[in-house]
């Protein structure tokens, strides 16, 4: 399993025929912001034989003068009825240029019942139709081709608000985020709910609107024929472009993240 909160705020599929300098000029309205999650399990199926899941993820999105940083740290908990336990951890950075053209990322992976994993990448598109290409450190010899419309993540988070904000409420599309090379590329469904009022919450802080878009989000393998869904995420986002709230699922079981803190980042000062 990799990074959770990517799945969520940047595992978003969208077609845009908005330029390049549109999207720019709405990054100005995105907050850079650091915010922490706390995980547990929503439902279960008896099939899953899952009985409890505890953990934490700590989300950073950070602005530069030449596009955006991101990462994530992960750390969680599985409890199955036998007893026994499954723990994972993860550390996850990654830089996506202004332009939306390079994205390069790197991960550090650990888990109870299988071998660390380290490993980077990069991937680059030419051209309007944003196809290109995705590289791995563990398959170097393997390049990942990006159909037309394959967006980033930093794109992706950018297009679903002003698809939002103009009152759209379904588009399609590729998407390309650091994973292992056979689960970087999904094709998604992506489905925006009206706005609704935000709950009452113990947190005290200016980044937290009165109001938030639902969005749920379906991820499908590229070959897949079947029509099923690999997982889905439904997902509460501001128009600042965060996160208050996010739930999984997986099929046989749902995780549900709960924010319970936030701070602001710097801005820097760019000529």
């Amino acid at each position: 399993m990799f990074n959770i909160l990517r799945k969520a705020v940047y595992g978003v599929g969208f077609i845009s025929s908005m330029s390049l300098v549109s999207v720019s000029a709405f990054a100005l309205d995105v907050l850079p912001h650091r915010v922490t999650y706390q995980l547990s399990l929503l439902e279960s199926d008896k099939d899953a034989g899952i009985s409890n899941i505890t953990g934490k993820t700590v989300f950073t999105l950070q602005r530069e003068c030449e596009g955006w940083k991101s990462g994530e740290d992960y750390v969680m908990q599985m409890i199955f009825d036998g007893g026994n336990e499954l723990y994972m951890a993860s550390l996850f950075e990654s830089f996506e240029d202004e332009a939306g053209k390079l994205f390069s990322f790197s991960i550090d992976e650990q888990s109870t019942y299988e071998a660390p994993l380290s490993f980077d990448g990069y991937a680059m598109k030419d051209g309007d139709n944003r196809e290109g290409n995705a590289y791995f450190s563990i398959e170097p010899d393997a390049p990942l081709s990006l159909p037309a419309e394959t967006y980033f993540p930093i794109e992706h988070t950018f297009q679903i608000l002003q698809r939002a904000k103009a009152g759209e409420t379904f588009f399609n599309a590729h998407i390309f985020f650091g994973a292992k090379p056979d689960e970087a590329l999904k094709k998604t469904n992506v489905i925006i709910g009206k706005k609704q009022k935000t709950a009452p919450s113990k947190i005290t802080s200016d980044l937290i609107d009165d109001d938030y878009y639902p969005v749920n989000v379906a991820y499908f393998d590229p070959s897949t024929v079947t029509g099923l869904p690999t997982y889905e995420i439904l997902f509460h986002m501001q128009d600042n472009g965060i996160v208050t709230y996010y739930q999984i699922d997986y099929g046989d079981f749902k995780l549900s993240a709960n924010m319970n803190d936030i701070k602001k980042e710097a801005v820097p000062s760019c000529r």
